[in-house]
């Protein structure tokens, strides 16, 4: 997921900012992602179980989109596809934090298993917003 979490920041700094720099920071961004998994995974080999940078990764790019979407006009048209995956991320999140309240109260489904549909309804959105959008004149 962060890999997927930090490409996708890629491509809208590549869309919103300017393409060259979305395209350079890329393999960084990943790589941080990537880090950030085999880190948590290095401590919690360790008794420690280390997440911060994983939340990090997972946190950072949803608070930078909001800023570039906000600050930097879009090439494309679509945008509102994006605020919603972003809106349907952070519900997923709130079903994770409350997975067992959530089972308790339906008892047939859990946080956890909300958390991956309401994830997969924001990614279907993406590719959705991908294959209708038009390029904006640019004024």
């Amino acid at each position: 997921m962060t890999v997927g979490f930090m490409a996708f920041l890629a491509a809208v700094i590549a869309e919103r900012i300017d393409l060259r720099t979305g395209l350079w920071m890329l393999m960084p961004l990943i790589a941080a992602g990537a880090a950030s998994v085999l880190y948590w995974k290095w401590t919690e080999l360790r008794g420690a179980g280390d997440l911060r940078p994983y939340i990090l990764v997972q946190l950072y790019p949803f608070v930078a989109l909001s800023f570039l979407m906000a600050l930097f006009p879009p090439r494309y048209s679509g945008s509102v596809y994006l605020v919603v995956a972003i809106g349907l991320y952070g519900l997923a999140k709130v079903f994770e934090q409350f997975d067992r309240q959530v089972f308790a109260a339906t008892r047939d489904v859990s946080g956890h298993t909300l958390k991956h549909v309401t994830a997969g309804v924001g990614t279907y959105l993406i590719l959705e917003m991908l294959k209708r959008r038009r390029p904006r004149p640019r004024n």
